[in-house]
């Protein structure tokens, strides 16, 4: 239970973290992120940005709502298929998140600052397997959200359009699957 609880109290940590910069902009972290998704798959459908956003339907059309309404996001038929919407950043959406996306990274980037590159390449490698075993035990799959990359390395994070799901993740993790079990005593892989 301690490890469970110390997941939770990181992942609460993160979040009011986000929701106090966020709310700057007048933005929860959902509306946020749906506008991150939208912004980097222009046209995606509501089924798969509820995936993405890891929530219900119900909410993903509330939030999708609350967004037009604002004038952020554009609904609009998808030309193959007449029963499903496509959605698209207005103009004023793109311009609110092309604003909000490089301050968001100058936080990201200030919280992650209090690890070392070698402290970041081994929480991240550790969070990755804890995503993927929780997504198996849990949906039956891996994570889309937690792939190893090193996109979200300090220097690639600022040229990315895509937050960062383990912050600023500097994955070594390629070919052969690492020891996890040496990576929580902060040994080498």
């Amino acid at each position: 239970m301690e490890f469970y609880n110390s997941l939770k109290a990181i992942f609460l940590h993160l979040d009011n973290a986000e929701k106090a910069f966020l709310s700057q902009f007048n933005l929860s972290v959902p509306r946020f992120y749906t506008l991150f998704h939208i912004y980097n798959h222009p046209g995606i459908n509501y089924m798969d940005l509820t995936d993405l956003l890891l929530c219900t339907k119900s909410n993903t059309t509330r939030i999708v709502r609350s967004l037009q309404k604002e004038g952020l996001i554009d609904r609009k038929n998808h030309p193959d298929d007449g029963r499903s919407f496509q959605l698209f950043l207005t103009d004023a959406g793109k311009d609110l998140y092309e604003r909000i996306y490089p301050q968001y990274v100058a936080h990201v980037n200030k919280l992650m600052s209090h690890f070392s590159d070698a402290e970041l390449n081994r929480y991240s490698l550790v969070s990755f397997h804890i995503e993927n075993t929780l997504a198996e035990a849990i949906l039956g799959g891996y994570s889309a959200q937690a792939e190893p990359s090193s996109r979200y390395s300090p220097q690639n994070l600022q040229e990315q359009n895509s937050p960062p799901h383990c912050e600023a993740e500097m994955s070594i993790y390629q070919g052969e699957k690492p020891n996890y079990s040496n990576l929580i005593k902060g040994e080498k892989i």
